[in-house]
């Protein structure tokens, strides 16, 4: 063992005795009173070379041993007191132990075998105190830092069921005169019912060992009723031998301006795909939006070898309409119209303003044949169809329809969309309101 152990005892022989009996097994200092033992020990831990065991005769001049272990475990709460003693009173032994400075009660002649054994109990008492208060000044330091940055620190016992919240974590709650300990369902019940489940589900993995690490985010309801967004980070500190958490450390972190950033820009970035993708009269897509859709649907024809089709629409006499009742009449005659075809089309079909009064029909996995059914449909549903004016007025519309199919292995968009487009000039000649396919 290299671990110092300090005898006392005014007696120089009997020092020497033990020194000699000890000295093969421990590295022994010796003190021949009370207050060189405790000018020993000061100097020792200012070396930091301290004694793990102080071994003391229980009656010497001045200060006597009782005193003097008090006095030095005063100085090093980790020094381990062993008494000596003539005295086979059992009385004093006891009241020796009670006083919680005695590790160890000996009376002389002591069995040497005996002592050595009860010394080296002593030696691993010190070091489980030494490991204790390692652990304590970790905690601590570990807490103080989190603190120290604002997140609330929490410590769950769960054995009993509770936790120390730290002040910063209460005051992240709207409670400003709390701090300590309190039952763990001071946090859990106040869990936003939405992020409950999810919560409780890693937690109960972290505690059973799946996951070794917490770190979810979730809504906690303040004091004031509002609630706001934290990120739990957590980490067992001891288990049971069946692998259960015993200890749960960790902290919570306000991100609730963090989630309110994000949310702002996940919207901002949903406007500006609208606007970048949508016609904003309408709300259909546009032109650009519209041929990559086509474009990506060609493809898939192609790869799969499928039919697929393409509808032109153009409002009849539109510019009169503008003309006569104004743009606001023609905005929503505009609007009126991508309703109707819109609701008349299969979820699978894409429709977009191409420009002006033009529409166009996306129609995958579809022949001429049908794609003409549809667009009839659609020119019926339009010419039934009354838009009703501010005043009462009420207004039909006409609309000629242009159809083209995926012909060839040489099509592109474009030239479908040319021939729906050259299919509608002919419906048009023909005195519009009707539908004209492709030959």
């Amino acid at each position: 063992m290299t671990d110092r152990v300090l005898l006392i005892d005014d007696d120089p022989n009997v020092l020497t005795a033990l020194s000699r009996t000890l000295h093969k097994h421990l590295t022994i200092a010796t003190a021949n009173s009370g207050d060189q033992a405790v000018t020993m020990v000061a100097d020792a831990l200012a070396a930091k070379s301290r004694f793990a065991v102080a071994v003391c005769d229980m009656h010497m001049p001045g200060m006597d041993g009782m005193e003097t272990l008090k006095r030095l475990r005063a100085l090093d709460a980790q020094l381990v007191g062993i008494m000596l003693t003539g005295d086979a009173d059992q009385s004093t032994a006891i009241d020796a132990l009670n006083s919680g400075n005695i590790f160890r009660f000996y009376s002389k002649p002591f069995d040497c075998d005996l002592l050595i054994a009860g010394i080296a109990s002593g030696i691993r008492q010190n070091h489980l105190l030494q490991a204790e208060r390692q652990l304590a000044e970790n905690e601590e330091r570990w807490r103080l830092a989190l603190e120290a940055v604002g997140d609330g620190v929490w410590d769950w016992d769960t054995l009993t069921e509770t936790a120390y919240f730290s002040r910063d974590w209460w005051r992240m709650l709207n409670v400003h005169d709390r701090a300590g300990a309190a039952p763990i369902d001071e946090w859990l019940c106040r869990v936003h019912p939405d992020d409950a489940g999810d919560l409780r589900t890693r937690i109960e993995n972290v505690r059973s060992g799946t996951e070794t690490i917490l770190n979810f985010e979730h809504r906690l309801r303040c004091d004031d009723g509002t609630y706001r967004w934290f990120l739990v980070r957590g980490v067992v500190l001891f288990r049971a031998e069946n692998g259960r958490a015993l200890r749960t450390i960790g902290t919570h972190t306000d991100i609730t301006r963090r989630r309110e950033m994000e949310d702002l820009l996940r919207r901002q970035t949903e406007e500006l795909t609208i606007l970048a993708t949508t016609d904003p009269l309408t709300g259909l897509l546009n032109r650009r939006c519209f041929l990559e859709k086509a474009d990506a649907e060609l493809l898939r024809s192609f790869r799969y070898e499928r039919d697929m089709a393409m509808i032109m629409v153009d409002i009849d006499f539109f510019k009169k309409v503008n003309d006569t009742y104004g743009h606001a009449v023609g905005d929503t005659v505009l609007r009126r119209v991508a309703d109707l075809l819109g609701a008349n089309m299969r979820s699978s079909d894409s429709l977009g303003r191409l420009g002006g009064e033009e529409f166009a029909v996306l129609l995958p996995e579809t022949s001429t044949a049908n794609a003409q059914i549809l667009a009839e449909t659609l020119r019926k549903k339009l010419a039934e169809d009354e838009t009703i004016l501010s005043g009462g007025a009420k207004l039909k519309i006409t609309a000629s329809f242009g159809v083209a199919a995926l012909a060839s292995a040489s099509d592109t968009v474009k030239s479908i969309l040319d021939h729906a487009d050259e299919a509608l000039y002919a419906a048009k000649q023909a005195g519009r309101n009707l539908v004209v396919c492709r030959p």
